[in-house]
Order: C-alpha cells, then structure tokens, then sequence
C-alpha cells in the first residue's frame, strides 16, 4: 500500500469535520500521531483538530504539550456529521472510548486483538512507533513536517522505542533519522527524559521494598499519586535483575487502576499478560515486550486480587522465567 495517505484522504469528505482521536490516557507517541496527522490534513484542506479522552497522565507530555502549544481537546460530541480517526489505539482492542461520529480510519502499530470496521485501515505492529507511520505519510505528501511537528514525531520514537534501545524497524530507524535532522532533538530528548520528580522516586523505592516475586515475575503496586512515566520506569528498572523476565507495576487513583508491563520473555507477552490478568474488569494493550491496562474504579478489585490475576495468568501462559536474548 505505497499511497496510504492518498487513500486515507479519499475516505474523507472535505466539507465535514474531522476528529483524530488517540487512545485513552494518552502518551507522547500517541498525542504526537494525532497531532501530525491532523495538521497534514489541513495541508490537504480538511477541518482537523486532535483529541483524546481520560486524562493526561504523563509530566513528560504534558512538558511538551506545552512547549510545543500542541492543540490538544478532549474529545467533543460531534454528531453523526464528526468524522473519526483514531491513532495509536483501535477500538477493537479495548482501549479507546470512541467520540460520537462516524469512524472512517484506524492507524495503529499495537498487537490485534479484536475486530475492527472502518473505511481505512493501517494496523502496521511491526512498526516500534505510531510517529514513524504518521512521519511517513508527510513523506508521501513530499514535503517535511514543520519543526514543532517534527520534534514531537522526534520524541514519540524515542518514547516508545527508548531512543532505539528496543526493537525497531528499518522504517524507525529512516524516519528517527530524518526528525532528528528536522526537528529539535534537544527539546524532544529533554523532555522525554525528564519524567519523575523526587517524591516518586520515594514512592519507587517503597514499590520496590514491597514487591511481590514468584517465578520470574515481579509485582509491584505504587502507593501514592504519581504520573504514568512511573510506572512505566520502575517495570523498566527491575527487568534489569537478571533473575526476572517480567514486571507488573499498578497505581490506583480515584480513576481506577492503571497498569503497566514489561517483558524480557521469549513466551511470555506483556500485551497477552494484561489481556489476560484484566478479562472481565478492565482493558489492556500494547506490544509483546510492554503493555499497559485500566481497571475503571468501579471494577477494581483491590491490591491482593489484581497481583493474583497477574500470577494466574502468567501460570496459565506456561510460565515467565525464560527470558529472551537481548536484540
């Protein structure tokens, strides 16, 4: 499909408004894909803005937000007039809560797991980043994104590949290169790094001491408030002990429950992990390596139950002691 972008913009129809929508509680890759995308649209003449729903959760996207004055709404009520796009994310997995409108397009590089009906389709998981897809439709249109799009495509790889330390595409690589030279790689490094201040260190040091281990997985619940990057930081953190191959990390707030997983197995999958362990009281998504899951406040089942729904699922998976080689 060497046209994508030309056949996206044939399923539009000029004279209604268009919604790129990312999945909820959005990250820097997912706000940045939205963002570019919408701002190609209207090279093309459409009326694009980007949303989202939940909340932002992340201190490092919220930074670039910022920094960059993205043009980022919750997502409106539109009617049946709204035309939908939603980018990284997908309805079919679970993890999007769709505006009201018609859904024309799904842009996604996550694992599938479960139906999906649009006009348009660009479900590419071999991708290590929604930004390389979104880059590559301004390749298309022959011409590169404007520096702060540039940047914000820049930083949404480095997110979600942790700057290229993680499997990636020959199609990563090209398009991290070309936004490193068109964008502002400073800002973009900046402000992906920067992501806990000093009371979450002390809530990760807490995670750790109480930290539940049973056969090559670790899980660990954050007591405290704290921004999504953590989470995400701690799993990190432990998987650098070379007796575990997976690691769990829950928040709860007045939200729900927010989870975050990542694997160094060869059989286990972070993405199939959280599927599992939230079936019947949340969603989950993401990748074979990371995963992420919400359990809205109604359904949580409190600490003790959700650490045994981890265990039992990753029993019932055969296992997660057998970590894969390093790439």
């Amino acid at each position: 499909m060497a046209e994508r972008l030309s056949a996206l913009a044939s399923c539009l129809e000029a004279r209604r408004p268009v919604a790129v929508q990312t999945h909820d509680y959005p990250d820097i890759d997912a706000v940045a894909s939205a963002w570019g995308l919408a701002a190609l649209l209207r090279r093309r003449g459409f009326t694009a803005s980007c949303c989202y729903r939940g909340e932002l959760r992340s201190r490092s996207l919220t930074s670039l937000v910022e920094k960059l004055g993205i043009e980022l709404l919750p997502a409106p009520d539109g009617g049946p007039e709204l035309q939908m796009i939603v980018v990284d994310g997908s309805p079919g997995n679970g993890n999007v809560t769709l505006a009201e409108g018609e859904l024309v397009a799904v842009i996604d590089h996550h694992c599938k797991s479960g139906e999906i009906r649009a006009p348009f389709l660009d479900l590419r998981p071999e991708l290590a980043a929604c930004s390389t897809m979104v880059r590559g439709y301004w390749a298309e249109e022959g011409v590169e994104p404007p520096r702060g799009i540039a940047t914000a495509l820049l930083a949404g790889i480095q997110s979600d590949t942790d700057f290229l330390s993680r499997r990636c595409s020959d199609e990563d690589f090209s398009a991290y290169a070309a936004l490193y030279r068109a964008g502002d790689w400073e800002l973009a490094s900046g402000v992906v790094r920067t992501v806990l201040d000093l009371r979450e260190l002390g809530l990760v040091v807490s995670a750790i001491e109480k930290a539940v281990v049973r056969d090559g997985l670790l899980f660990a619940f954050m007591s405290g408030h704290c921004g999504q990057e953590a989470l995400a930081v701690l799993a990190e953190f432990v998987l650098r002990a070379q007796e575990l191959s997976v690691a769990v990390v829950a928040q709860e707030d007045e939200g729900g429950v927010h989870v975050s997983v990542r694997s160094k197995s060869a059989s286990m999958s972070a993405f199939g992990l959280v599927r599992a362990a939230l079936a019947g009281i949340g969603s989950g998504g993401g990748h074979a390596h990371s995963a992420g899951g919400v359990v809205p406040a109604a359904s949580d089942p409190g600490e003790d139950d959700l650490r045994e729904r981890f265990f039992k699922a990753a029993a019932a998976a055969g296992g997660a002691a057998e970590a894969a080689p390093e790439p």
